[in-house]
């Protein structure tokens, strides 16, 4: 289902797109680092933050590849950690364009992911728990100012099956 979320910029109030997910609970073998208490999913028959869980869901829709933005951690993730890997260079290159105009902020959205020329941003909000922080709101403004539109931008807010 989608729907949007209502966000305040300085320049104004937008609209992103939000889309919803309902992920399994992780049953088999516990993990040791939940980093502090994420939830841990299944994806595709094995453990996975939502951040993680997100990425085949994003292949599956097209996409060419897509990377979690590991903010606390400061890296790049396409596996459950200690796995660690590197944007490719055109993403890096945005990236980097979008943080120096964010003051040299990184707070950059949960996901990026890539379609030739065309990337996406997504950030996982657990429903009833979580919402855009201002950091998010700043790289999203930040990247409105290096041309980016609000169709390079959507909110997965996901839940867990009961």
């Amino acid at each position: 289902m989608n729907s949007s979320e209502r966000t305040g910029l300085i320049s104004g109030v937008v609209d992103v797109l939000k889309c919803s997910y309902r992920f399994r609970p992780w049953v088999g073998k516990p993990i040791g680092n939940t980093y502090g208490g994420k939830a841990v999913l299944d994806s595709n028959d094995s453990p996975a933050f939502a951040e993680l869980a997100l990425i085949p869901i994003m292949k599956q829709h097209g996409f060419d590849g897509a990377l979690w933005v590991d903010s606390y951690r400061k890296c790049f993730r396409d596996a459950m950690p200690p796995a660690k890997c590197e944007l490719p260079p055109k993403v890096r290159l945005v990236y980097e364009r979008i943080a120096n105009i964010n003051g040299g902020t990184r707070g950059c959205w949960d996901v990026v992911a890539w379609k030739g020329d065309e990337l996406q941003f997504v950030e996982c909000n657990r429903k009833g728990r979580d919402r855009l922080t201002e950091n998010e709101i700043r790289w999203l403004e930040s990247a409105m100012h290096a041309g980016f539109s609000l169709v390079n931008f959507a909110i997965c807010e996901w839940n867990v099956e009961s």
